[in-house]
């Protein structure tokens, strides 16, 4: 996409020092505080894949300003009689945010399938246009964390079974076979009966009943953007970086390494002129 030059370097030299900076911190203060429901740390997990932006009020949510604009008011009538009524112009509508191309999507995440590129472009910026992931650094450190826990997008299931889960009190599996029932899904990996929960109450979706339908393309990243605007992580991402990102959404430094390495591609492909 098209970008000035003060831009692609106040955004490349933000990104950088947000990098540095967590990572410092990462390692003198260990794995993650989070204060809100982090998804546990597991190695990665995935398994074959099985609307609900129209339900979801991203906006109450995001710190992202995708709504629409007031037109001014009228001005105000001269005194002068003779003189000519001017109408005021309304104000213009504002840009739309910028969209991950195809091209774009295969170079920040070379592990995606040909095959599944046209299929999830239009969710994934759908998603990222309704969660206010608008710039440059948000949209590179989302997508980074979605290619790690989706398996470079190759399925929206996790591979294990969830039994592992079975019992986990901090995720809200209090009743036998919790678990197995809601193991991760999504292009975010949501895990536990307290996140589908919470999930199901914004969106009018009963994915509590229904879990399978988390792995649908369209819930997939719908529900991302709704863990990830509901962790405030769009600021994250621009304030404290990647690596704190990274624990609020996994719960700890699992493949870190890559999601830093994914993170900065995405920012060298965005950012290109």
């Amino acid at each position: 996409m098209s970008v000035s030059s003060s831009r692609r370097l106040r955004a490349a030299v933000a990104a950088a020092a947000l990098i540095t900076t967590a990572t410092t911190a990462a390692v003198a203060a260990g794995t993650s505080s989070a204060g809100a429901d982090p998804v546990p740390s597991a190695p990665t997990r995935f398994q074959e894949p099985g609307n609900l932006l129209a339900a979801l009020d991203f906006q109450s949510l995001s710190t992202g300003q995708w709504a629409g604009v007031d037109n001014p008011a009228a001005g105000e009538p001269t005194t002068s009689p003779d003189a000519a009524e001017v109408a005021a112009e309304p104000a213009p509508a504002p840009p739309p945010p910028p969209a991950v191309t195809p091209d774009e999507l295969r170079r920040i995440v070379p592990g995606i399938q040909p095959e599944k590129i046209d299929q999830y472009i239009a969710p994934l910026n759908d998603a990222m246009t309704h969660g206010g992931i608008d710039t440059p650094v948000r949209q590179a450190a989302f997508i980074a964390q979605l290619a790690v826990e989706s398996d470079s997008f190759r399925t929206f299931e996790e591979y294990a079974s969830g039994r592992a889960y079975e019992g986990r009190a901090d995720l809200g599996n209090t009743q036998p076979g919790d678990g197995v029932r809601y193991k991760g899904r999504g292009a975010i990996q949501i895990t536990g009966r307290h996140n589908y929960e919470k999930l199901s109450q914004e969106t009018g979706v009963d994915f509590v009943g229904n879990p399978e339908l988390l792995a649908a393309p369209e819930n997939a990243f719908s529900a991302a953007a709704w863990y990830w605007t509901s962790r405030n992580l769009n600021q994250v991402a621009e304030t404290t970086g990647i690596v704190r990102v990274s624990e609020l959404v996994n719960g700890g430094h699992n493949a870190l390494t890559r999601r830093i390495d994914d993170f900065q591609r995405g920012l060298d492909v965005l950012l290109q002129p």
